[in-house]
């Protein structure tokens, strides 16, 4: 990797995940080009060529393309080990980014999703603020098309993602999160210190939706203006050197995050998991009292399997560490095994 032969990344404005992995590029200052393919919305085009059928899509520099932006994080790692790495040097900070990272991508996603798409206002600007990014410049009439068909879409996703319980607790999430961060911002620029560890990134994806999208961003201002301001600084903390700090057991804000992993994340983890197992195709469990009833997603047993298996492989010592603070958020028993059949993850590794 040279800055003559850089990665490229494929992806779009109104993904978390592709601003999620540009932010890590720029932070890790990894020479890379950012590329927004025009075809994505339809066919043909360089996103099919590579056999994707997500974003965001990294090119190597070797010419390879992979996808799965938390895989993608680690393959960096152990690609550029020296280079201003995103892991925590103590592996129980390690396995709690882990932990809030994952918590990030796959439930606060649904939040994001759910307000973007859940009210008038936000899915006329969102819809057209979206397909600006992707779509080269075209007459209006044309553009109002491709709007009216997106719009059609998204709330048909969102209907399959969210019924009115699962909306109320989803509501209920944004403001803790700003919270928890607003929070930390009173002494810490970064979860584990003065610099961005892969649980920021993971957090910093969503959020650089909802800092954009009307509700959410009208709400974000209200409430945690510090937290809103941290969203630019993480969009590109190139500039940022910084140091690990070894007292993450002082650090108030870890428990509120982890309540969220412990009470939500994992229960919806678990009772996917466990459909799967048993050959089924919907769940339904209850999370913080509110019954969540969805279409299972099988990659969540990956998600399952990998946090498992990172785990298993800390240092008894870290394991010690991790047991009170895991116990009291609850989030320790989904870790432990059990009957579950989790082969089938595989290793964590781009795809």
């Amino acid at each position: 990797m040279t800055t003559s032969n850089p990665y490229r990344l494929l992806g779009g404005p109104g993904s978390p995940y592709s601003l999620k992995m540009r932010a890590l590029l720029r932070y890790r200052r990894l020479p890379h080009h950012w590329i927004v393919p025009n075809s994505y919305l339809g066919t043909g085009g360089e996103l099919q060529q590579a056999g994707k059928k997500i974003i965001p899509v990294l090119q190597y520099p070797q010419g390879s393309y992979w996808a799965d932006s938390t895989p993608l994080a680690y393959d960096l790692e152990r690609r550029h080990p020296t280079e201003r790495s995103i892991l925590p040097s103590d592996p129980a900070q390690a396995f709690l980014s882990l932990l809030i990272e994952d918590m990030a991508d796959e439930v606060m996603c649904l939040m994001m999703f759910e307000r973007r798409w859940g009210s008038e206002t936000d899915l006329q600007f969102c819809a057209r603020r979206q397909l600006s990014g992707w779509l080269s410049p075209m007459p209006k009439d044309a553009f109002e098309t491709h709007v009216s068909n997106f719009i059609g879409r998204q709330t048909r996703i969102r209907g399959k993602l969210a019924g009115a319980s699962q909306q109320a607790l989803l509501h209920a999430l944004f403001p803790e999160i700003i919270g928890a961060l607003e929070y930390m911002l009173e002494t810490s620029l970064f979860l584990f210190g003065s610099r961005p560890s892969l649980a920021d990134f993971g957090l910093y994806g969503q959020l650089s939706q909802c800092a954009i999208d009307p509700s959410m961003s009208q709400q974000f201002k209200l409430l945690a203006p510090r937290a809103f301001q941290w969203v630019q600084t993480m969009d590109d903390a190139s500039g940022i050197d910084g140091h690990w700090s070894p007292d993450w057991q002082q650090m108030p804000w870890l428990p509120s995050l982890l309540r969220i992993v412990g009470e939500v994340h994992l229960p919806l983890l678990m009772a996917q998991v466990h459909a799967l197992q048993d050959g089924q195709r919907e769940f339904s469990t209850q999370v913080r009292g509110h019954t969540w009833q969805a279409k299972v997603d099988p990659y969540k047993l990956k998600c399952l399997a990998w946090l498992r298996h990172a785990w298993a492989a800390l240092p008894a010592a870290s394991q010690a560490q991790l047991t009170p603070i895991l116990q009291d958020t609850s989030c320790w028993q989904a870790l432990q095994a059990d009957g579950l059949d989790l082969s089938a993850a595989g290793e964590m590794r781009p795809n």
